[in-house]
């Protein structure tokens, strides 16, 4: 039996990023990971664009994976706009004090870092491939058996392994879980002309379409609709993949053309209320899943990481019951107040009826005309929500604008 200090299961962006936060914390952790290293086939490790927050540019800087050979590009303007009505909202983020909201960075390339950041890392063992097969937890310890027939003990088990998450099952954790009966289909595309630094949402009777700035003059693309048209706009040809886009956008950016490979994966809302159990905790996708619509599910799996840090400094024992109960409660406004919202979101911006249609596009012109919920809409997605994780602070004072 190998023993550790913390046993993250899911070696994905969640649980690669909180391995390098525990280990560089003097922890010694095993990451469990049962897809293999090679980038085509880690499923969190794709062509996703990822709208990573100023709260997350910080924590991912504090912890070294912000390399200057990462290409992110800035966010310093969000346009939302509806489709069929009136209802029009723009944020800068220096009327907010700051000069970007964010980065867009794509999944791929982050993950690289990460994998490589698990590699190197003299108190990261990476068990991969190999899955969790099962687990007991006593008074001391969790103890974990492994396909490969290994076990590992730890004072601490970490669930990091997604919508599904087995960790989370077995440790009979209550979760809450509404499919949409909606996909998100991702490419990118080439734009004539697309101003720098913004990025737009879309929301239209289909569901809602984000553009999000990439290297290049390109554009990553998030089209989301009910599951079954998405089945079907993965198979059209480019030319009219580049004609209905145009239609739901209602503008071209000077011409739109070369788009790239197509993506899909199915929507969930999932709402763990109380993460956490006898030496067992649950974070990211394994414990919350949010609507993409405010871009919002990794920035909250970061939040998480940057909790549990926090609440697992100076304690000799990680997996004691009251420092595992003080960080769901340390986490559950943010996470609540998450997942609601972009639930709300995805709800109200796709009700057929008129008085819905209404009633968001004077949301949207509420938050546009009155500065008190635009600059509460703007921290929010700059992901400040408090109580805001010491990862996430920034360093500075005089670093106020400097988010990206």
């Amino acid at each position: 039996m190998k023993e550790f200090d913390i046993i993250v299961s899911g070696g994905g962006l969640a649980g690669a990023a909180l391995a390098v936060a525990l280990a560089r914390r003097g922890r010694r952790v095993a990451v469990i990971e049962p897809t293999e290293r090679s980038e085509p086939a880690q499923p969190s490790y794709d062509d996703r664009t990822l709208v990573i927050n100023a709260a997350s540019l910080n924590i991912l800087r504090a912890l070294g994976l912000l390399p200057d050979t990462l290409t992110r590009m800035p966010v310093a303007r969000i346009e939302v706009s509806r489709a069929g009505g009136f209802g029009h909202l723009a944020l800068e983020a220096a009327q907010h004090g700051r000069e970007f909201f964010g980065a867009v960075i794509v999944a791929r390339e982050l993950g690289q870092v990460l994998l490589q950041a698990v590699e190197n890392h003299p108190e990261i063992e990476f068990f991969c491939p190999d899955r969790l097969v099962s687990f007991e937890t006593d008074q001391d310890k969790a103890t974990v058996e492994l396909a490969s027939g290994a076990v590992l003990s730890a004072p601490l088990l970490v669930g990091a392994d997604g919508n599904r998450s087995r960790v989370r099952k077995l440790a009979g954790m209550a979760c809450q879980r509404h499919d949409y009966g909606e996909s998100a289909m991702i490419f990118n595309i080439q734009a004539g002309l697309a101003p720098a630094a913004t990025a737009w949402e879309r929301f239209t009777p289909q569901g809602p379409l984000a553009l999000l700035p990439q290297s290049g003059g390109r554009l990553g693309v998030v089209w989301i609709d009910r599951s079954e048209a998405i089945s079907d706009t993965m198979t059209w040809a480019d030319q009219r993949l580049m004609d209905r886009l145009v239609e739901r956008l209602g503008q071209d950016f000077g011409g739109l053309s070369r788009p790239g490979k197509r993506a899909c994966y199915s929507l969930v809302r999932q709402r763990t209320p109380w993460p956490v159990g006898r030496r067992v905790v649950v974070v990211g996708n394994a414990a919350n899943a949010v609507h993409p619509v405010s871009a919002q599910g990794f920035n909250l799996g970061l939040r998480d990481i940057g909790g549990l840090v926090d609440c697992l400094e100076g304690q000799n024992d990680p997996g004691r019951d009251s420092t595992l109960a003080r960080y769901a409660r340390l986490r559950q406004n943010d996470q609540d107040s998450t997942v609601r919202y972009t639930d709300t979101l995805a709800r109200a911006f796709t009700n057929p009826s008129r008085l819905a249609g209404l009633l968001s596009g004077i949301g949207l012109a509420a938050h546009a005309g009155w500065p008190t919920l635009g600059a509460r809409l703007a921290q929010a997605a700059m992901g400040f929500r408090e109580p805001v994780c010491s990862l996430a602070r920034d360093p500075e004072a005089s670093s106020q604008g400097q988010a990206a």
